[in-house]
């Protein structure tokens, strides 16, 4: 059901950007074998107006706009019709020249307009009713320099433009006007290419953020591949959707394409290892898929040198190197989230939602082809954030139960610390009182000699008086237990209790050996009475106390601990909080309960105002020692 909605959704979402997004599919006027008719109720209805269809096309012919007078066009195309300068035909090469031609009728009056002329592969010159107005590289074979970058040109028209853009390519995949153009009044035009920028910052800027936060946190931890592996994940997308803001700045071809080309095929490869270190499913498939993945990135970063030899097997060979690519990545990872959901895993179902949003968007692509977003993101641009963004939310819930784990670690440590310091300081006072012992026993001859002495003299009252001097008992240790972890950890704080003032009254079956660790013994008793005194310091004087019951039966023990408390603690997270500071959790209640689920038991916490009483329970299993 998860996973129909995730598909579902997807499809919504890339009908709705089909449809509301798309220069393609937008509403506004259409043109016609060379000429494209725009009035002012159409300007005032529609103000952005992509110029789609009705240019006359050159086929290898740099025309300038002298050489257009008397010239036949080869064919009335729209723009993204063809790949390239092979005009569909597969044999023909996609590199070449051509020029593009479009006459828009005006209004009368005279009016300031703005033309949004996107990425042309690779170099072109656009004139705007003979004034050249945009150059970007050197179209010219001799001369031939590729260059790419968004373009905007302002100017003053009235009753009739004639567009006329002459292009070259022999170095991308692509060749000639593959995006349309913008054309409409400065503000719309404007508005839109800033919604589209400011858009593309908002993602690309969390993305980047989250990112470098999750790569600063594997290289602090140095053991957090998730985090260090999910970090590379983000800056992968950034360097595959940042284009449009980078080429605001640059317009060189070869850096930004390469980045571009490889961070997508990286972030592919990423993202099936991740998937593989988070449902622990690293074997064989994944290192093969690994050199695949390799293969690819290598031919990413050879591209564009390949490129300038100008074999139509370069152009063939890498696009279906690289559409197999995309569909085996969304084959692998999307079979593998699906296997681990249905195997159980908790952490697979965000996995599979991401990767059923991410195949949902690449057959989206192919079901509809003529989609090019006015402000949002193309599909795959879609898909890929739904994955990074549920891969995040299973790494941040990993690396969360992660630090959790090493902060109740930490408190099992301290309990397992303090318990070795209260067994060495009983060990001493054992120690001390065997000494005393011996030496009493040394004494004994002396004590012996002097009542006889005493008797000898008839001095019966001063031997009385020397017989219960002697006999006086010292002051010994109670036994609390006779389990020695028990007996410690209450002599401590049951020392404690009585320095505040807290009555502590104890009712313990419990035999010398429990099928417990002790370590995870001393965690859960020592936590119990520490949280129980902590509540006890904020109760008033003379209503201060704890009860304490452990019952061991064959299987099982059963720890009960009450205690007086004179306000509600306050609750985090479902959970009961710390008072110490406002706003901190309590990781004492969490590493009860952690160690008695790991341990196949269990531990409740509850409150109860009306009587102020904080009561805690927990059930352990028993092991009898090996």
């Amino acid at each position: 059901m998860v996973l129909a909605a995730a598909c579902l959704l997807a499809v919504l979402c890339c009908l709705a950007a089909y449809e509301w997004d798309n220069k393609y599919t937008a509403a506004e006027p259409r043109g016609n074998a060379g000429v494209l008719v725009l009035t002012e109720q159409d300007l005032a209805s529609h103000p952005v107006v992509p110029l789609v269809s009705g240019w006359e096309y050159y086929a290898d012919k740099l025309l300038a706009p002298g050489d257009v007078v008397g010239a036949t066009p080869d064919a009335t195309v729209f723009i993204g019709e063809y790949g390239g300068f092979d005009a569909g035909g597969r044999s023909a090469s996609p590199h070449g020249s051509a020029t593009y031609r479009l006459v828009i009728e005006l209004p009368e009056h005279r009016a300031q307009y703005l033309l949004e002329l996107p990425e042309i592969f690779s170099a072109y010159r656009a004139w705007v009713n003979s004034e050249l107005v945009a150059e970007m590289g050197d179209p010219y074979p001799q001369t031939y320099r590729p260059e790419t970058k968004t373009r905007t040109v302002q100017f003053d028209a009235a009753s009739k433009v004639e567009l006329l853009i002459a292009v070259s390519d022999w170095s991308h995949l692509y060749s000639g006007m593959t995006y349309p153009p913008l054309f409409g009044t400065p503000e719309a035009v404007f508005a839109v290419a800033s919604a589209r920028l400011v858009v593309r910052a908002v993602i690309d800027a969390f993305a980047l953020a989250i990112g470098a936060l999750a790569l600063l946190v594997g290289i602090l931890s140095r053991r957090a591949s998730l985090a260090t592996r999910y970090g590379l994940l983000c800056v992968f997308f950034t360097g595959t959707t940042a284009y449009p803001l980078v080429k605001e700045l640059a317009g060189s071809f070869y850096p930004l394409y390469l980045i571009e080309n490889l961070s997508f095929n990286a972030m592919l490869l990423v993202a099936v290892l991740l998937q593989g270190a988070i449902l622990r499913t690293r074997g064989r498939w994944e290192r093969g898929f690994a050199g695949f993945g390799g293969l690819v990135l290598a031919a990413s970063v050879a591209l564009p040198f390949a490129l300038q030899s100008h074999d139509l097997w370069v152009v063939a060979g890498y696009s279906a190197l690289a559409t197999a690519y995309q569909w085996v990545t969304a084959a692998f990872l999307t079979v593998g989230a699906v296997v681990a959901l249905w195997g159980g895993r908790a952490s697979a179902l965000a996995l599979a939602v991401g990767m059923i949003a991410f195949d949902t968007t690449l057959v989206m692509d192919r079901l509809l082809p003529w989609h090019e977003p006015l402000i949002t993101g193309w599909f795959y641009e879609l898909g890929s954030f739904a994955l990074v963004g549920c891969i995040g939310v299973v790494v941040a819930r990993d690396l969360a139960a992660s630090y959790r784990e090493n902060l109740v670690l930490a408190e099992r440590m301290d309990s397992l610390t303090r318990l070795t310091r209260l067994q060495e300081q009983n060990y001493h006072l054992m120690e001390a009182r065997i000494t005393e012992a011996k030496a009493a026993r040394h004494d004994l001859r002396h004590h012996l000699i002097a009542i006889s002495r005493l008797l000898d003299g008839g001095h019966l009252d001063k031997l009385a008086a020397y017989v219960r001097n002697i006999a006086a008992p010292d002051p010994q240790p109670i036994e609390y237990s006779r389990n020695q972890v028990v007996n410690v950890l209450l002599g401590h704080f049951g020392a404690l209790a009585e320095q505040s003032g807290v009555s502590l009254r104890l009712s313990l079956n419990v035999e010398p050996s429990l099928g417990l660790p002790d370590p995870d013994l001393a965690t859960v008793v020592s936590n119990l009475l520490e949280n129980a005194l902590e509540a006890c310091s904020r109760t008033p004087a003379g209503e201060r106390w704890i009860n304490v019951t452990m019952t061991q039966k064959p299987s099982l023990l059963a720890i009960s601990l009450e205690n007086s408390a004179h306000a509600a603690p306050p609750t985090r997270e479902g959970g009961f909080g710390s008072s110490k500071a406002p706003g901190r959790k309590g990781y004492g209640l969490d590493s009860i309960r952690l160690v008695a689920v790991r341990l196949g038991g269990d531990a409740d916490f509850s409150y109860d105002p009306a009587a102020r009483v904080f009561r805690s329970t927990v059930l352990l299993p028993l092991h009898p020692p090996a």
